[in-house]
């Protein structure tokens, strides 16, 4: 009973808790219909030596990327219920989308220039398949916050393939996932 009430409570305060979050860091969605939202920042941890050669140093800039919660919301409640069928599908073209329309505005020039974007997620498989270079985080207080978080997420999402795949909230494997610049622009866009 304690639990079912506490995720109740969790599930509540995750859309106020969100807000709060994506105005502090200047989270912007890139549209109305997109799943993926960014964050403008200067990378601060170690370097990071990305396959294709680019290294990511302290003070680059970069863009982190977030997931769209309300965006996501709405597509679970669409059609009736068919939401809950089509959104699972077409998860990867729905990032795909939100890359390419991504790229666009990179090679324009609206994000200065980035050397890399990157997230850190739990659908890491499926960011491989969008040209992302998998990286493990290290077991820090601060990416068992990201895991507890993400579970929150999902579990407030409520989607019953996410607890096909991921059982329970111990089981959640956090990573970071990288793009830069260049593979980004070749893989999702053009450099027109």
């Amino acid at each position: 009973m304690a639990s079912y009430l506490l995720r109740t409570i969790i599930r509540a305060m995750l859309p106020i808790i969100n807000r709060v979050h994506a105005t502090a860091l200047g989270i912007k969605p890139r549209e109305r219909n997109s799943l993926i939202c960014v964050e403008l920042r200067r990378h601060k941890n170690c370097t990071v030596k990305l396959s294709n050669g680019c290294e990511v140093k302290p003070g680059d800039p970069v863009i982190k990327l977030h997931f769209n919660n309300a965006w996501i919301n709405e597509k679970m409640r669409s059609n009736s219920g068919l939401g809950k069928k089509v959104f699972p599908r077409r998860f990867v073209s729905y990032s795909k989308e939100g890359l390419q329309l991504l790229a666009r505005e990179v090679a324009d020039g609206k994000y200065g220039a980035i050397v890399a974007v990157y997230g850190w997620t739990a659908f890491h498989t499926h960011a491989g398949r969008l040209g992302f270079q998998v990286i493990d985080l290290p077991n820090t207080l601060r990416t068992k916050l990201a895991r507890l978080h993400i579970a929150a997420l999902m579990q407030a999402h409520r989607v019953p393939w996410l607890t096909k795949l991921i059982p329970s909230r111990n089981s959640i494997k956090v990573k970071a996932v990288w793009l830069s610049r260049a593979e980004l622009l070749r893989i999702h866009g053009s450099v027109s």
